[in-house]
């Protein structure tokens, strides 16, 4: 294969990305959620869990941190990670395909604000959870995680 055909290969490959959500709990049981900006490219003004990507040679502990810092301004506290994986499939509004590790942390230093690509961060009582749409598989991951119920 030629250089040229094998980067027009590459161009048109799809991968499966790893996604790293943070569930981080109050001493209320309330799980905090960051919104989405209007203009993000996936799942726009969604409720969603803080995490996201890890960078090419990034270990996914460390990118849960760093995910949790830059969109909600927190320093956080790995407590475990879920041993559970959740799948991401393609639909009309994320067209990426991506498995999802979630940990649990608890905040140590700073107050949650809004940063990065969230327009707004609160704390929710699993309650108010069941009742709004959220980004990606995160309600199905907080439902399998036992933390809201049907």
């Amino acid at each position: 294969m030629t250089l040229i055909g094998f980067i027009s290969k590459l161009i048109k490959q799809r991968f499966v990305y790893v996604g790293v959500p943070v569930i981080i709990q109050n001493p209320r049981g309330e799980v905090l959620l960051g919104k989405r900006s209007a203009n993000s490219v996936t799942y726009p003004s969604l409720w969603g869990l803080p995490g996201g990507m890890p960078d090419y040679g990034e270990k996914l502990i460390d990118a849960a941190k760093r995910e949790v810092k830059e969109e909600v301004g927190v320093d956080i506290k790995i407590i475990k990670r879920s041993s559970n994986i959740y799948e991401n499939i393609p639909n009309k509004e994320c067209r990426f395909h991506s498995v999802d590790t979630p940990f649990y942390a608890k905040i140590i230093k700073g107050i949650p604000k809004a940063k990065d690509e969230t327009s707004e961060v609160r704390w929710f009582k699993p309650s108010e959870i069941r009742k709004i749409k959220m980004a990606y598989t995160h309600k199905e991951i907080l439902r399998k995680e036992g933390i809201i119920k049907w």
